[in-house]
C-alpha cells in the first residue's frame, strides 16, 4: 500500500511539473498579449584601444528572454560586420530590415535608437522580458558585448543600468501606448 501511495504521489508531482514547466520556458514572443509601445535607447561606447581604435563596428538589437532574435535596431558595419559575432550568433543572419544602418564608425559616441515592439517581419511581439543587446569591436575579431533586460508590457519600464565593457546606457525606456 505504501508503494502505491508513493507512486501516486510521484505521478501527481510529475503532472504538476509538466503543467508548470512550459510557462517557465515559454518565449514571450508567443504571448497573446501584445501591448503596443516603444523602447527608446541611448547607448555610449568607449574605446578599449583595439587595432583600429577609435574606428569600430556596432550592432544594437533585441532578443527575447529565451534568446530568440527579434530585430536589429542599429548596425554600423559595412565590410566588417562579420566581426559582430554575437549579433550573427543571435540568428540575425545579418538582418537589418528597418534598422538604422551605416558604415564603420570613425569615433566613439552616443547612439540613439527606438524599437516599436515589432519583429523583423513587422509583426507585434508578445509582452514579456526582452534583452537589449549591444556589441562593438575595434578589431578583426570579437569585441565587447553586453545585454540588458527590460519588460515589454502595460507599464513603463525605465532603467539606467551601470556601464559594462565600455558600453554605458544613458536611458533604456519602454513606454506603452
Amino acid at each position: 500500500m505504501k508503494a502505491t501511495n508513493k507512486n501516486l504521489f510521484l505521478l501527481i508531482l510529475g503532472f504538476i511539473f509538466l503543467l508548470i514547466l512550459p510557462s517557465c520556458t515559454e518565449d514571450p514572443i508567443t504571448n497573446s498579449v501584445k501591448t503596443p509601445g516603444s523602447l527608446v535607447v541611448s547607448a555610449t561606447t568607449s574605446t578599449y584601444n583595439g587595432q583600429y581604435a577609435p574606428s569600430h563596428v556596432l550592432a544594437i538589437w533585441i532578443e527575447s528572454s529565451t534568446g530568440t532574435f527579434v530585430k536589429s535596431l542599429q548596425v554600423n558595419a559595412a565590410s566588417r560586420k562579420q566581426y559582430l559575432t554575437n549579433w550573427y550568433k543571435s540568428n540575425s543572419s545579418g538582418n537589418t530590415t528597418d534598422a538604422i544602418t551605416g558604415a564603420t564608425l570613425s569615433k566613439h559616441g552616443t547612439s540613439n535608437c527606438t524599437w516599436n515592439g515589432k519583429d523583423k517581419s513587422g509583426n507585434d511581439v508578445g509582452d514579456g522580458i526582452y534583452k537589449l543587446c549591444i556589441e562593438f569591436t575595434e578589431n578583426n575579431g570579437t569585441g565587447k558585448f553586453v545585454s540588458f533586460t527590460f519588460n515589454k508590457g502595460t507599464v513603463v519600464d525605465m532603467q539606467t543600468p551601470a556601464a559594462k565593457s565600455g558600453i554605458s546606457i544613458g536611458s533604456l525606456k519602454w513606454t506603452p501606448n
